[in-house]
């Protein structure tokens, strides 16, 4: 463990599962990133200070918030459910606790909720649901075949112009095209990996195995998630309760960070909404 300020550090689990940690509160948050995650390389000292200062404010008084990453160089076949295997690794050595699954990590979430109950005490899927709608599966293919090609500036500026609204829609894409070519990620095949185990997923037969209480958050302008696949996902779950954001998209804890922390917070601290 690489230690920075009371409130923000990183380190590994098991040697191979990155993670960083943000607060000191007395509860445990285990937050699953999306798909993003496997652009990234290895867990820095500014990205540790980012996510305790803005990602996770309002939410470190109460929580220790703990980002438990996908380890790096994936097996090519490696399925949502295998990556819960690693996440449960993490949230065991944690002692068990909350999970935030956000996006990709929302599928992670639920083989993780489903088949080790005993560690995960309260459920938030975050833009996500049971599976990606079709037009979310158009563009997740085409996100594969830019990945296999090494299309990066079309992959990134096609990433922000799905996840944003308002400005950030306008302004990010066209960033992107010409930041993207520059960015080649570390592992390039883990971003394939996760396309694919992205596509591959149906948790339709697991969310009736989830037996936590559940929140299922979102914007009501995902264009991957869009509301109805939240309703739907929240219909499946045994105790579930939906809050759509209105005005924002897929990156609805970025655009409205304010608003989707206040709303995670209060169903984790078992507040009305």
């Amino acid at each position: 463990m690489t230690r920075l300020t009371l409130t923000a550090d990183y380190g590994h689990f098991d040697r191979r599962i990155p993670y960083y940690r943000a607060g000191d509160g007395p509860e445990t948050l285990v937050v699953l990133p999306g798909l993003s995650d496997a652009f990234a390389g290895g867990p820095t000292k500014a990205t540790a200070e980012y996510l305790a200062r803005v990602t996770y404010r309002g939410l470190t008084d109460d929580f220790t918030v703990w980002t438990v990453r996908r380890p790096r160089a994936l097996d090519p076949d490696a399925t949502t459910r295998e990556l819960a295997g690693s996440a449960a690794t993490a949230l065991d050595e944690l002692g068990g606790g909350h999970v935030l699954g956000y996006s990709m990590g929302g599928f992670v979430a639920q083989h993780l909720a489903a088949d080790y109950p005993e560690l995960v005490e309260r459920l938030v899927l975050g833009s996500t649901a049971a599976r990606v709608g079709d037009a979310g599966r158009t563009v997740l293919e085409d996100w594969e075949t830019w990945a296999k090609t090494g299309a990066w500036g079309n992959l990134y500026a096609s990433s922000a112009r799905e996840s944003y609204t308002g400005w950030r829609h306008q302004v990010y894409p066209a960033a992107m095209c010409l930041l993207g070519p520059l960015l080649t990620p570390p592992y390039p095949e883990d971003v394939v990996t996760s396309i694919r185990a992205c596509l591959e997923h149906d948790g339709t037969d697991r969310l009736g195995d989830v037996r936590m209480p559940t929140l299922v958050v979102g914007g009501d302008e995902d264009r991957l998630f869009p509301p109805e696949l939240l309703r739907e996902a929240k219909e499946m779950l045994p105790d579930a309760t939906l809050a759509l954001l209105r005005g924002t998209g897929h990156a609805a804890a970025t655009e409205q960070t304010t608003a989707f922390n206040r709303v995670v917070g209060r169903f984790l601290r078992e507040e009305s909404l």
